[in-house]
């Protein structure tokens, strides 16, 4: 065989290993592993039981669910009564001193710390051995002269993106 032909055939091998992969379903190279007869998900909106945070939040935990699994999957998604189903709700959107300093003889933060805290239900109506009811968290460190009700709010988007993105990795990557 020729130097040519041994690339043409090389070639040719990895196109169909490409195709053979991400048509059966199985494995997607998003890292997902959703089986073929799994077509939907619905993902209801994420209250906002914690009571603190942006009047959004629950339009901005909610929006990132969906536009992450639409983006990273095949899935089409329902209002309700998906093959895969996620719900929850917002539990904690606190801010806590994450570096203490002293200034004479007072203690005040350096840093603080904003903690999202997001209670996640997901079922999975042809494999209910992968359901879970898990408390998922994220944090960001802020300057102390950042008031919580200044975070900007591509920060918050941020945070949600990586709690998003775990979420994901637990429901659908199986990571």
């Amino acid at each position: 065989m020729t130097l040519k032909t041994n690339f043409k055939f090389i070639g040719y091998s990895l196109l169909l290993l490409l195709v053979v992969c991400s048509s059966c379903g199985v494995y997607s190279f998003t890292g997902t592993s959703i089986a073929p007869e799994i077509k939907t998900i619905s993902i209801q909106n994420f209250d906002n039981s914690s009571g603190e945070g942006p009047a959004n939040l629950t339009q901005i935990v909610t929006n990132n669910f969906k536009n992450f699994y639409r983006r990273n999957t095949n899935l089409t998604i329902l209002q309700r009564e998906g093959d895969l189903q996620l719900e929850g709700q917002i539990v904690s959107f606190t801010v806590s001193p994450a570096a203490i300093q002293r200034e004479g003889n007072n203690d005040q933060a350096a840093l603080n710390r904003l903690t999202l805290g997001v209670q996640v239900r997901f079922t999975n109506t042809k494999n209910p051995e992968q359901n879970f009811d898990q408390l998922f968290s994220i944090s960001q460190d802020f300057q102390q002269n950042v008031d919580v009700t200044q975070i900007p709010p591509a920060s918050i988007e941020q945070m949600t993106e990586r709690l998003v993105t775990d979420v994901f990795n637990k429901s659908v990557a199986n990571w």
